[in-house]
């Protein structure tokens, strides 16, 4: 079989970036041991950030129906409310997906399965990747199926195959970290209790921790802690064994009607030192992996494969140079690095069975918590940490401007979230479309002559969005008119206040091909 690009893994990630590369016309063939996508609820959180992923292919509004909007983040400590922070729209003014959404794996993994498919493709399921060898020009994988070797010839291989990455220990692949101490145990149950079902719960003890996850269905929960002592050495726990431990760790009575998953497990926090290595490039937990505070896992992964895909895709239609791959490495490892030391942090504070950090919890840092979230310039940077939306690229080589105005953004960041209301469809719909955008911000109607130069110098098709310079844009810094650049992932590439030739040449010369 032979395909342009290979992708090891039909998880989240795989599939996200199997969806991105046919936004782009790209031909992708995707492997999976599995007989099919994952039925388990495992990560649950969806960010802001993915959300707008999701916008883009056309799908937010199914995730956002089928998921569930927790209102409140609350802290129990021995059947007490400590703390309740009312969630509501924090994000409200920063993203058209203000709030805290719970969509577990599952979904999303069904939801990016059949949007695949719709598109005239199918995953190779139960499928094992084997060995591969890499050429000049192409990758050969070796593949078994029913006990069949396949051999698949591609051009570049996207390794999504987890934790574990049989891809990423035959390529000796650096994976530095370590493991928790404590064990943890992770159960999907259908439960009753006093609670409303749409607020997050979390528990904190002296000696253990416990937090519950609403899930989609009456009453039906993610409830996830750390392991009591007594079965630390106990090989075939069942959750029937520690739900009175939960219960106690909470403090409020509850009932468990079904456990329609359990699981024991020890965790982990690695990372690569590098995402690429020659023609293959790693993402998600292939990569990385940490602690699942905040939610982060999951999204960090449908973010690794939607800076990749764009690269890959521009790569393979001769737009851009090889050179341009590198530039995934260089913008994901520094995220992924900073993701492994923060929540393994917030792990720690909650987890930690130290008698110092368990009496900090449960006397302090409950109620410091509490009020940290009511003050109003503390909840928006909270929300733009958890949501991923902060995160830049500022800095890096495919960031620059030669703007002279002050403007409060910068080259790499994302794109700025714009509410005006002469807008018929959300802002970020206007970037929606598999390519470049330049976005011109003037009063002015754009010159036909210089409309023209634009399409003639980039290398690449590009759609010109004309904008104009309303309040919003004034009061983040631009002053008169300015062009932005903005990546097929809604990253500002390079800002600039009037269209000369050769400075666009200058920017677009390092990593694209000029055509003959």
């Amino acid at each position: 079989m032979d395909t342009q690009v290979l992708i090891v893994g039909a998880g989240p990630t795989g599939l996200m970036a199997a969806n991105q590369l046919q936004r782009f016309g790209i031909d992708c063939l995707v492997i999976d041991s599995k007989i099919g996508p994952t039925i388990e609820s495992r990560a649950i959180a969806v960010t802001a950030r993915s959300l707008e992923i999701y916008q883009q292919l056309g799908l937010s509004d199914t995730v956002v129906e089928n998921g569930i909007i927790m209102s409140s983040f609350c802290l129990y400590s021995e059947g007490i409310l400590k703390a309740e922070v009312k969630v509501g729209e924090i994000g409200k003014g920063m993203t058209d997906f203000p709030y805290l959404l719970a969509f577990e794996q599952s979904d999303n993994e069904k939801l990016l399965y059949e949007n695949f498919k719709s598109n005239g493709k199918d995953v190779h399921w139960e499928t094992e990747f084997v060995s591969l060898k890499e050429y000049e020009k192409e990758i050969i994988v070796l593949a078994k199926k029913n006990g069949e070797t396949i051999e698949i010839r591609a051009e570049f291989l996207i390794g999504c195959d987890g934790a574990k990455s049989p891809l990423r220990h035959q390529l000796n692949f650096n994976f530095h970290g370590g493991t928790y101490e404590n064990r943890f145990f992770v159960a999907d149950v259908v439960m009753n209790w006093k609670l409303p079902h749409n607020n997050l719960i979390i528990s904190p003890s002296d000696e253990d921790f416990c937090g519950f996850f609403p899930l989609k269905g009456d009453w039906y929960y993610r409830v996830l802690g750390t392991l009591p002592r007594a079965y630390f050495d106990k090989d075939d726990v069942s959750f029937d064994d520690i739900e009175k431990e939960v219960a106690k760790t909470i403090g409020i009575p509850i009932e468990f009607e079904k456990v329609n998953w359990f699981s024991v497990y020890n965790l982990h926090h690695r990372c690569v030192d590098n995402f690429s290595k020659g023609r293959v490039h790693l993402a998600g937990d292939s990569a990385h992996i940490h602690s699942p505070a905040g939610g982060q896992g999951m999204n960090t992964g449908l973010q690794d494969a939607y800076n990749l895909a764009w690269k890959v895709a521009f790569v393979l239609k001769k737009y851009a140079k090889n050179d341009l791959l590198n530039t995934y490495n260089e913008e994901r490892l520094p995220f992924a690095k900073w993701l492994m030391k923060f929540t393994d942090r917030m792990f720690n504070l909650m987890t930690s069975d130290n008698w110092f950090v368990a009496k900090f919890r449960k006397h302090i840092a409950i109620r410091l918590i509490s009020k940290v979230f009511t003050f109003g310039k503390i909840r928006p940077v909270l929300f733009r940490t958890a949501s991923q939306i902060w995160y830049n690229y500022q800095g890096k080589s495919l960031s620059w401007s030669t703007s002279s105005q002050r403007l409060l953004f910068q080259a790499g960041d994302r794109l700025p979230y714009i509410t005006d209301a002469h807008l018929e469809i959300p802002f970020y719909m206007l970037f929606s479309e598999p390519m470049f955008h330049l976005l011109y911000l003037s009063n002015e109607v754009l010159e036909p002559e210089t409309e023209q130069k634009i399409k003639t110098v980039f290398p690449f098709p590009i759609k010109i969005i004309v904008y104009p310079l309303t309040k919003s844009w004034t009061e983040l810094g631009v002053e008169k008119d300015l062009f932005i650049l903005v990546r097929p992932d809604n990253y500002i590439a390079y800002h600039f206040d009037s269209f000369k030739e050769t400075e666009v040449k200058n920017y677009l010369s390092r990593y694209f091909l000029f055509q003959e």
